[in-house]
């Protein structure tokens, strides 16, 4: 949603072929991957205006769409007349509202899924309307004018409630030259607008509240040490920390149900499994690939999952809805030596786990006699408007129990 533009990066199909509805015609760049685009309808393709490479705004048509039988007409918008009909096309089975049914319009990423007739787009836009809020009542469940407008008037789609404008200028640049100091200005590029804007729509709208653990995780080493003992014989990827990690959280969501939800203004979602989002570096910012259905799968089949979204992340493969939908977050940067920090929340999930280092210190054993133990700090950020603290406990009792105790993750 906080797309201005895309870039085209290549074209499956050409000008004149025929294209089926769902099929891919071209592949766009966004901030975080590159993705297909897929054809909404059935046709010839023509008109294509964008060629590979060019930089496209939001809502600009590239190319258009002629149902069999269609007489093929440049396009308003080319300096020409729109296509219409001939008896017997099957034009009248899209919404002959827009009287663009043909058109191929570029989608801001988190919206290239949800079926919107262009006149629709163009409503939304001026009337500050989330499609993706909307429910469609034309055919195959797309959104048409009617549609926006009713979501309009309710106020309950609104687009820029969502992204705010991220504040302007902080007179660093004219501090500096005043006082003669040295600095290189990099621009701020896509991804780095993208992150500025939602963790300030986060700080700015969520009520945070923390809370912090130290956990044993002696017991959690050994396990894994041994599972990776096991598999040493064979060409299995071998299991990390942060895969028992992820494993816990997916098994405390399912232990703790009513901590597995979402704030969506006048509901709370509650979901019915647990949808992991792991944040992931790459250049220039970061990414949050989800495990789907954590609870339900293996640590093994988690490690592998993880390693081909985490690889597929750094060279811009994912597809949205493979970073999207997540129902709670793990941030770990133990491995370079962070004791502990706070996370902010990944809205719309309401709860982020912070990982820190495991680090030998003494702790009082069960007579008070210290011992040697390898601990490790995490702090639970919480959205108080769906988990309050005594929620937020008791999530957190049940994560500490299964990573002190782990081998109950290995009977989920």
């Amino acid at each position: 949603m906080d797309m201005s533009s895309g870039t085209i990066a290549v074209w499956h199909k050409s000008e004149g072929e025929m294209v089926n509805e769902g099929e891919a015609l071209f592949d766009i760049e966004t901030d975080k991957a590159t993705m297909e685009v897929e054809s909404p309808g059935t046709g010839t393709l023509h008109f294509v205006s964008a060629k590979e490479g060019d930089v496209v705004p939001i809502g600009q048509a590239v190319a258009w769409l002629f149902a069999e039988g269609e007489e093929v007409a440049e396009p308003a918008g080319s300096n020409g007349p729109k296509p219409t009909a001939k008896e017997g096309s099957d034009l009248s089975s899209v919404d002959i509202d827009t009287a663009e049914a043909g058109v191929v319009e570029i989608s801001p990423a988190t919206m290239a899924r949800t079926r919107a007739t262009p006149l629709a787009r163009r409503v939304a836009k001026k009337l500050d309307v989330n499609l993706q809020s909307v429910c469609g009542s034309g055919p195959r469940g797309r959104i048409v004018r009617v549609d926006v407008e009713q979501a309009a008037k309710s106020g309950a789609a609104s687009l820029s409630a969502q992204t705010p404008w991220v504040g302007g200028k902080t007179g660093a640049q004219k501090t500096a030259d005043e006082l003669g100091l040295a600095y290189t200005k990099v621009p701020v590029d896509r991804m780095r607008s993208v992150i500025a804007t939602r963790l300030t729509e986060s700080k700015s709208t969520v009520p945070h509240f923390y809370l912090n653990a130290d956990l044993q995780i002696d017991k959690l080493l050994e396990m894994r040490a041994q599972i990776n003992l096991a598999l040493i014989d064979s060409d299995a990827k071998k299991v990390s920390v942060n895969d028992l990690l992820i494993k816990a959280c997916a098994t405390a969501l399912k232990d703790v149900p009513e901590a597995n939800a979402a704030w969506d203004g006048d509901n709370i979602i509650k979901f019915d499994d647990a949808h992991i989002s792991v944040a992931v570096s790459i250049d220039g910012g970061l990414v949050t690939p989800v495990v789907r259905h954590a609870q339900k799968k293996d640590i093994q089949t988690i490690s592998i999952e993880i390693a081909d979204l985490a690889a597929r992340a750094r060279m811009g493969k994912l597809a949205s809805k493979e970073y999207q939908g997540g129902s709670f977050s793990i941030s770990n940067l133990g491995m370079f030596g962070v004791k502990s920090f706070s996370a902010i929340i990944n809205p719309p999930e309401s709860m982020i786990l912070a990982v820190g280092q495991g680090i030998p210190q003494f702790v009082p054993d069960d007579e008070g006699n210290p011992k040697l133990a390898t601990v490790m700090s995490v702090t639970l950020s919480c959205d108080h408007r769906v988990v309050d603290g005594m929620l937020g406990a008791a999530w957190l009792k049940k994560f500490k129990e299964l990573i002190e105790n782990p081998a109950a993750l290995m009977l989920n």
